[in-house]
């Protein structure tokens, strides 16, 4: 995975994974668990599904099984299919002894109805497989490569002077990230930014805030293609992402064959091809004017103007709701604390200011989101410092 890297590292990951990607539909009654990992049984030597497992060229296949390692977000599909709490999953799968969830997850696999779309990454070289996620046989993928190069050809027929963020790209385990800015739209935020510093200094860059918008994809059925607004604080290059205003592609396509090897058609790829491009147009032309920022710096100079009367415990009441781990509180409230300013707006930079700090991609992009999102509850915050029962008492749907 790769955290903070550029457009050229991101490139060449995509396309090692593109020649690693093995996608199937299989009954899920052929599925089952053994020694914690997913296996495809090929129980009755089925023409069709040994025509498959043949193809896929590991050595697992001879016995009539294809056996897989499992990635996290497999393990989080299991444990919705067959519904089983997610608690009580996590707990078996830690154990060193795999019976427990070898006997749980092929229970319920065995009593399953229907087809599953199978996502795998296969290496030839080392001769292993590894299982991505289990999702409906009606998903329709939209690649990380095709979206990456879909975006990039958008924006460069814009026209606009737009530009990739110095080491702007995230490849988690679950999504892909790519923040782009565009330079020349830029605003001075003086009321906004009156009493903020950065936590690391270089404070001499003024109070300009610049435009942008990051997109989003998962592979894996962990969110539709998505394009959100995100502006910039350029004096610490802290991230904003409006989320309230994206734009969205959900992934549901028509229901696939039994036994297939997935390779999505010229034409389905290029109606998806041509459905990011006409988002991403929009959102560039939506997201990098001048009005929409500036119609966003508005919206946050309120809260730059209120005073909290217990800062600190506002910034540990925002914490526990968003069960942000006691350590790295102690890293948010640091950089409030250096940030130097305590209104609302000054816990949200201390948000995000931690954000780019992270090395969990998603996390970041959830703070930069979820770091705007919290504004309008800050107020009921400001009290001193509860339980963890607050999560039962709020929320931020």
């Amino acid at each position: 995975m790769k955290r903070q890297t550029t457009l050229a590292e991101l490139v060449t990951e995509l396309k090692d994974q593109n020649l690693q990607k093995k996608d199937f539909v299989v009954p899920a009654n052929l599925l089952s668990m053994e020694n914690g990992q997913l296996v495809v049984n090929n129980y009755s030597s089925n023409e069709s599904l040994t025509k498959l497992l043949t193809e896929v060229g590991i050595s697992s296949v001879d016995s009539g099984k294809l056996i897989l390692n499992c990635l996290p977000i497999l393990h989080q599909n299991l444990s919705d299919k067959c519904d089983i709490p997610r608690k009580y999953y996590n707990r078996i799968q830690s154990l060193c002894d795999h019976t427990l969830i070898d006997t749980n997850v092929t229970h319920w696999l065995k009593n399953m109805k229907g087809n599953i779309f199978l996502r795998t990454f296969i290496n030839k070289n080392e001769d292993s497989g590894y299982a991505r996620a289990i999702l409906s046989d009606r998903y329709n993928v939209i690649d990380n490569f095709d979206v990456l190069l879909a975006t990039l050809e958008a924006v460069k027929n814009s026209g606009l002077n737009l530009n990739i963020e110095d080491n702007g790209c995230d490849l988690s385990e679950s999504k892909m990230y790519v923040r782009f800015v565009a330079p020349e739209i830029e605003i001075n935020a003086p009321d906004l930014l009156k009493n903020y510093r950065s936590p690391k200094g270089n404070n001499g860059v003024g109070d300009g805030i610049i435009s942008g918008f990051v997109i989003t994809n998962s592979e894996l059925g962990q969110g539709s293609f998505n394009i959100s607004p995100r502006a910039v604080v350029l004096k610490c290059q802290n991230g904003m992402v409006f989320r309230n205003d994206a734009f969205g592609k959900v992934h549901l396509g028509s229901k696939m064959e039994q036994y297939s090897q997935i390779d999505w058609s010229e034409e389905t790829k290029r109606k998806n091809y041509e459905l990011i491009q006409a988002q991403v147009k929009d959102a560039v032309k939506t997201f990098t004017s001048e009005d929409f920022l500036a119609k966003k710096i508005s919206e946050l100079n309120e809260y730059a103007e209120m005073e909290l009367k217990h800062p600190i415990e506002t910034v540990k009441n925002v914490s526990k709701l968003l069960n942000i781990t006691e350590e790295k509180e102690k890293s948010i409230l640091d950089f409030f604390m250096r940030g130097g300013d305590f209104s609302p707006m000054g816990v949200s930079q201390a948000l995000t200011f931690f954000a780019h700090e992270t090395k969990d991609a998603d996390e970041a992009h959830d703070l930069e989101t979820t770091a705007i999102e919290i504004l309008p509850k800050i107020k009921d915050l400001d009290k001193p410092t509860v339980t963890k029962s607050i999560k039962t008492q709020m929320s931020l749907n």
